[in-house]
């Protein structure tokens, strides 16, 4: 009786526990305070004493992931990395993937109806984490990560600035997040050098006497040379300069040489800023205006709605019919040559064009991947775990918050930890595993398999990200295509996007995303037609416009968008 007792209250504390995670107040160890060690993130997680958690019995865990994680033909369940981790921790994973685009509208629903998965992949979430935990959907983590996830914990306190990028303003935690140990950047704005020096005969001269575009006249030159190569090229659809269909990048590039750091940014006296509402951009819209009516801006932009701005129409830029885009660090030099057709593409990174004419004499910089981590990003687990499920999930995710985890996900796995034995690895012919002690080893046999790394890896997990060596046909140069992507565009410095760490009440949050939705559905239409023609751009059109951001709500989402940035800068010190 004593026993059953003893038993009961345990399991009533549990419970308290467990309804009290979002309301209680937050254990001061768990704030946003965090003391550097000076440690890397794998010498950090490879310390902590692991707890005690019995995994005799098979768990099963349903989790909602975004439709390309995991390569078509390599099913998550099926992966070498994840049967591993599995096996390890004895679980089960029921996987919930909707179709590629549908992401977002699935996990509304799921918020909806309340059928919740386990673990929840945040990827696609626009629903403050606060406000999620609030309403009964998620937990708060920072009680169970102190218990039951010292890995992931020890990488927080070794990294002040992943810390408190993934906590809130009154220490809460929600997530469990990808931890980047050194973020390379993956792209910018590329050109086709190639062409220029067709058309030149080898001798490019740029206005402005530099070695590459730098300058509005210099990009002028450059359009007009490439309008000229696509006119007499015989292709039937082409573009000089590809943009995205609301006629910006909000991140700033093209922007950014006309003074404007992107839609959100911080200006250089720390003020929260909205780009398409700033002076700035009538400048920006009359010279895109112009380009468009010359035939350097692509034609049919606007409809092309559902690429993303990294990926734009990849017909074009694939196939030769582009000269300016934004590209991936894996376009750069000549590995989109198609010798096979006789085509040899010499693609470089470029910067902002500066706007002289009205005294911008160097751009703002374009937005740089300098974060580690981020509260918006990760998975989140549900209430539709009791503890005991919740314990399991968070002791099996720690794991690749060691050194050994962070190596796995990322590399997958060595000879030793079963790839000689994964029927994963024997069919494919990488027995010998995919990574020696701290990199890459790729193999003749992987460079065969079109499904990249992620078909030995599990790197869509959370958890640490470590640096390795690409494969061999990743090379450019000698050099791999990652650290030339990060040195191509980190030379040209940041152009201050506010940070996506920033948080904000539920309130705020409802508040902002209202306002920033009224005004973003107003300004695309509004900015693509200016550009295109169909709307008059004048100074009086265009103070129409911006007073017209005003009305819907501008003052007051940069009011609260400050008050947040401000609040972020005090926890972040």
């Amino acid at each position: 009786m004593l026993k059953k007792l003893m038993a009961l209250t345990l399991a009533l504390a549990m419970l308290l526990t467990l309804l009290g995670a979002c309301g209680g107040k937050p254990d001061s160890s768990s704030g946003s305070s965090a003391a550097s060690t000076g440690e890397s993130s794998s010498e950090a997680a490879s310390q902590p004493e692991e707890p005690t958690v019995d995994t005799s019995e098979t768990q099963s865990i349903s989790i909602f992931m975004q439709a390309d994680d995991v390569p078509e033909g390599t099913p998550g369940d099926d992966g070498a990395v994840l049967n591993y981790w599995k096996e390890m921790f004895n679980l089960e994973i029921e996987w919930q993937k909707p179709p590629q685009g549908s992401e977002q509208e699935q996990l509304s629903m799921m918020f909806g109806t309340g059928d919740y998965t386990d673990v929840i992949d945040l990827g696609f979430n626009t629903e403050n984490l606060s406000t999620l935990c609030q309403d009964g959907v998620i937990y708060e983590l920072s009680e169970y990560i102190d218990k039951y996830m010292p890995n992931y914990k020890a990488v927080l306190e070794a990294n002040p600035d992943v810390k408190s990028a993934l906590y809130d303003d009154e220490g809460h935690i929600y997530s469990i997040a990808t931890v980047q140990e050194n973020p390379k950047q993956w792209g910018g704005l590329v050109y086709r050098r190639d062409i220029l020096e067709t058309m030149t005969g080898g001798n490019i001269a740029f206005p402005s006497g530099n070695n590459e575009p730098s300058t509005v006249e210099d990009w002028e030159y450059m359009l007009g040379l490439m309008k000229q190569y696509f006119d007499t090229s015989g292709m039937p659809e082409t573009a000089c300069l590809i943009i995205p269909a609301s006629g910006y990048f909000s991140t700033g590039e093209l922007m950014g040489g006309f003074g404007i750091g992107g839609v959100d940014y911080i200006t250089d006296d720390g003020k929260a800023a909205y780009g398409i509402a700033e002076d700035n951009f009538y400048n920006y819209l009359s010279k895109m205006k112009e380009w468009y009516k010359k035939g350097y801006v692509y034609a049919d932009f606007a409809s092309r709605s559902q690429d993303l701005f990294y990926l734009p129409n990849t017909a074009l830029t694939y196939g030769g019919a582009a000269g300016v885009w934004y590209g991936l660090a894996a376009n750069l030099g000549g590995a989109m040559s198609l010798p096979e057709y006789e085509l040899i593409m010499d693609v470089q990174p470029i910067n902002s064009p500066a706007d002289t004419e009205h005294g911008i004499e160097k751009p703002l910089g374009i937005y740089l991947d300098s974060g580690r981590a981020s509260n918006n990003a990760g998975f989140a687990v549900s209430t539709a775990c009791d503890e005991e499920k919740l314990i399991r999930v968070l002791n099996a995710f720690d794991y690749f918050y060691t050194e050994e985890g962070s190596c796995v996900r990322t590399m997958g796995l060595t000879s030793e930890e079963g790839a000689a034995e994964c029927q994963d690895y024997i069919e494919k012919g990488i027995t010998n595993g995919t990574r020696a002690p701290n990199s890459r080893k790729w193999t003749a046999e992987m460079e065969k398999n079109t499904e990249g790394v992620t078909a030995f890896a599990s790197d869509r997990m959370p958890g640490v990200k470590v640096d390795y060596p690409a494969r061999e046909s990743d090379l450019i140069d000698g050099i791999y295509y990652t650290d030339v992507g990060h040195e191509a565009w980190t030379k040209y410095g940041n152009a201050n996007v506010f940070p996506l760490s920033v948080t904000f009440t539920p309130e705020e949050t409802s508040e902002i995303n209202t306002i920033n939705t009224n005004m973003q559905d107003y300004a695309n239409g509004k900015i693509a037609n200016f550009i295109m023609g169909r709307d008059e751009l004048t100074p009086d059109t265009f103070a129409a416009y911006q007073q017209q951001l005003k009305d819907l709500g501008l003052e007051r989402y940069l009011e609260l968008r400050q008050a947040g940035y401000d609040r972020y800068l005090a926890r972040s010190k």
